[in-house]
């Protein structure tokens, strides 16, 4: 193996859930990292992991938490959110914060905002391509990290993540809940085009 795991000996801190988690990450999705795909939980402040546009960089802090199960009952919003295989691109099905800014690249965004790439917050794709709340059966474990500037984090599986710098700012436009509501109905409208087109018989 080339790359280090790690157990963690400290317990972790509850999650008060006033407001939903600000780009945590739930625990069991894997990031690209210089020699695998590493789960999040395993990842400590020093290492590295690989970025879309700058490639390796170091964990400056990191936080581990939990979402108990009944805190989560009593505010269904804060649900975590289930993304089916294919939904946004990703080979994988996958829980995600409801707060977690997704990176979308989609004609309509280029359309609509002037950029093919932009951000947007997981809650407002519920109902696209069956997104949707996750009930959860158990505890989660859910980390937030924090590298030195704003980047794009590298899921496996085919998903970005913006994560944002210390300061608050996002390597990509961050839509606001409305824009994003917008994107959304019209995501996806040239493959549907495309694939409403009519058969035309051809050799082979």
């Amino acid at each position: 193996m080339f790359f280090k795991s790690s157990k963690k000996t400290s317990k972790s801190t509850p999650l008060v859930l006033e407001t939903a988690p600000s780009a945590g990450i739930f625990a069991g999705t894997r990031l690209a990292t210089d020699y695998a795909w590493t789960p999040v939980e395993e990842l400590q402040v020093g290492d590295t992991v690989l970025t879309a546009e700058h490639g390796a960089q170091e964990i400056v802090s990191i936080e581990h938490r939990s979402l108990s199960v009944s805190a989560a009952r009593a505010n269904a919003k804060q649900w975590p959110l289930l993304v089916p295989e294919g939904a946004i691109g990703n080979t994988r099905a996958m829980l995600v914060s409801p707060d977690m800014r997704l990176v979308i690249e989609d004609e309509a965004a280029a359309t609509l905002f002037g950029e093919p790439c932009v951000s947007l917050r997981a809650e407002n794709l519920i109902g696209y391509r069956g997104i949707a709340r996750a009930r959860i059966s158990g505890d989660l474990s859910h980390v937030t990290l924090r590298l030195a500037g704003e980047e794009t984090l590298v899921v496996e599986g085919g998903v970005y993540i913006d994560l944002p710098s210390p300061t608050g700012t996002h390597r990509f436009t961050p839509l606001s809940d409305r824009q994003a509501r917008q994107l959304s109905r019209l995501m996806g409208e040239a493959d549907r085009k495309n694939r409403a087109r009519p058969v035309v018989s051809a050799w082979i």
